[in-house]
């Protein structure tokens, strides 16, 4: 028994080390960062100051930004929920061990190609000579190609088409841990299909689905490639102008952006994780 105190830091000092390394001292170094200021010469001033988050305070453009990065990573989670719980459904009760096998692999092969070649395609599908354009032309049902890339309806497409499988998984995994006896029992007490739905698998599920909106609504929310490539001027969201100030050597004011972006994010993770088993207990009711 004395020996357990002991093995047990052995295994959780390498973790533990590592997160420090990797994890906590950068935060902490972006958060000091986020306190100076540059001069004209673009040399650090290392004096303590809030000049930054003063600025992204009252700067319309930093709210107005963060706000619409907001809104596109919400909607982005809403559709391939959306999309993800019927398609988990039915991958996990109406399609056979061997197909279902194939169309994981499908929906998760994508994700073993750049997001930098993925994202780049997508201008052929959307473009105004792309698949989507050239199928509705030829079909008759528009006379002009619509103009879709570079705008925000271009961003939640791309991130849609990037974070779905990443939505899928962890839903699927929980429509999977349920049994279908379950199931079988409220058909023979009469409860429709929608009931069953609403009062036991949406409930059995939801785990599953609040995991899946953190894993899509947060990195969603500091995207920077998708909008940068897709989006243009109307797509621009929060991760453009975090890029945007490091890129011009204003390392404080990337900081105090990429802090402002962390509070926010872990008040989302907040809000989740109160919430959540409220949520479950209202759909039981």
């Amino acid at each position: 028994m004395s020996r357990r105190p002991s093995e047990l830091a052995v295994v959780l000092i390498p973790p533990l080390l590592t997160l420090v390394v990797l994890f906590v001292i950068p935060i902490l170094l972006t958060a000091v960062y986020s306190l100076w200021t540059v001069d004209n010469d673009y040399q650090l001033v290392r004096e303590a100051s809030l000049t930054h988050y003063y600025t992204i305070l009252v700067d319309p453009l930093y709210r107005t930004t963060l706000w619409n990065s907001a809104v596109l990573a919400l909607l982005t989670t809403i559709i391939c929920v959306l999309i993800a719980v019927p398609l988990a459904w039915s991958l996990s009760r109406s399609i056979s061990s061997y197909m279902r096998v194939l169309l994981i692999v499908g929906l998760i092969l994508p994700g073993w190609v750049s997001v930098l070649i993925r994202t780049y395609s997508m201008n052929l599908v959307i473009g105004e000579g792309g698949i989507v354009n050239s199928l509705l032309l030829s079909v008759g049902f528009i006379s002009t190609p619509l103009h879709i890339l570079f705008t925000k309806s271009a961003v939640v497409l791309g991130l849609v088409y990037i974070y779905l499988p990443y939505t899928l998984v962890p839903i699927y995994v929980a429509v999977e841990r349920i049994e279908p006896a379950i199931l079988e029992a409220a058909e023979s007490l009469g409860a429709s299909s929608w009931a069953s739905f609403r009062r036991i698998v949406l409930p059995l599920i939801m785990p599953g689905v609040i995991a899946a909106c953190i894993i899509t609504f947060i990195p969603a929310l500091g995207e920077y490639l998708v909008p940068n490539l897709l989006g243009g001027l109307q797509g621009v969201m929060y991760g453009n102008l975090i890029a945007t100030a490091f890129q011009s050597f204003d390392w404080p004011l990337g900081s105090a952006l990429s802090v402002v972006l962390l509070v926010v994010i872990s008040f989302v993770l907040f809000v989740l994780c109160r919430f959540a088993d409220l949520g479950r207990s209202l759909l039981t009711e």
